[in-house]
């Protein structure tokens, strides 16, 4: 009955929902909500999985309205929404934490294409394997996605292509945490697809970059937009002895930096900490944390 009256509303609304202030998609959010409560309040992993059932269809729902590409939804919680400076890009990301300390993720990307919304599932079926890095590595589609916590989205262009470059979060399990970063572009046919050369550190090439540190560690992998480069807290393990333990890893007090150069991302070792760590940090960051997604961005 629940989600019968989800797919009234959702058909009803697309006829009032051209307002500047938006006020009808207020009973979709508020649901949502009540939903992503649910699923977070849940004791059981069935039951976590039976309500997110209901999450991924409401909101499948709602993103194909074409006016939900415009409509702010920073009351809705537990689930990060990131928006391109070129205002071409939506997506969405959130999490189910198990019983046994493990994640799994999932998201949307909403693209506006000429007055035309596409939406996109995208479907986490990574390797959970923590040493499995290598066929990680090669998930290029939605359909097989690295899925993490988006909390940061830049845009960048090359040989007339867009690039949007996202930085993830993911909690992997008791002992480590992971944090991505990959690039997002779209095919002539209109297709989203991860980019596969896009990241140049130590003369190797590759589609994106896994950084593993310890559970109770904090790393910094965040944009400074002020000198375009993204900054990485430099990862070292706690004793020599420790070395490829990733769960003994944190930060050393030195960073690196990809720049955007030549249509890839090239890394630039230790850098100038003042650089590194003085400048203007993206709000959004901070509201994503405030709305419950997570506290470890």
């Amino acid at each position: 009955m629940r989600r019968f009256l989800y797919a009234i509303l959702l058909t009803v609304i697309p006829f009032f929902a051209h307002s500047k202030n938006d006020l009808t998609f207020k009973p979709v959010v508020d649901t949502l909500n009540n939903l992503f409560t649910e699923a977070m309040q849940a004791r059981k992993d069935v039951q976590k999985d039976s309500i997110n059932i209901e999450i991924i269809e409401t909101l499948k729902d709602f993103l194909h309205i074409p006016s939900s590409f415009d409509h702010a939804i920073d009351t809705l919680k537990h689930l990060s929404c990131l928006k391109s400076s070129d205002n071409a890009l939506r997506i969405y990301t959130w999490n189910l934490c198990y019983a046994d300390g493990s994640f799994k993720y999932f998201g949307f990307v909403q693209q506006k294409d000429h007055g035309k919304i596409n939406v996109y599932a995208l479907h986490d079926r990574r390797n959970r394997n923590p040493q499995a890095h290598q066929k990680d590595l090669e998930y290029y589609t939605t359909s097989e996605w690295f899925g993490c916590i988006y909390y940061e989205c830049i845009t960048n262009n090359w040989n007339s292509r867009t690039y949007y470059t996202l930085i993830g979060w993911d909690g992997a399990d008791n002992l480590i945490n992971r944090k991505v970063v990959e690039v997002l572009s779209f095919t002539k046919r209109g297709i989203p697809v991860f980019e596969k050369k896009m990241f140049k550190v130590d003369r190797v090439i590759s589609s994106r970059l896994i950084f593993e540190y310890a559970d109770r560690a904090t790393m910094l992998l965040r944009y400074n937009e002020k000198h375009k480069i993204i900054v990485i807290d430099h990862l070292s393990p706690a004793e020599d002895r420790f070395k490829d333990m990733p769960q003994y890893y944190g930060p050393d007090m030195s960073y690196d930096a990809l720049e955007f150069k030549g249509g890839r991302w090239l890394l630039e070792s230790n850098i100038n900490p003042e650089i590194a760590i003085n400048y203007q940090k993206n709000a959004l960051v901070n509201r994503i944390k405030r709305r419950g997604v997570s506290y470890d961005f």
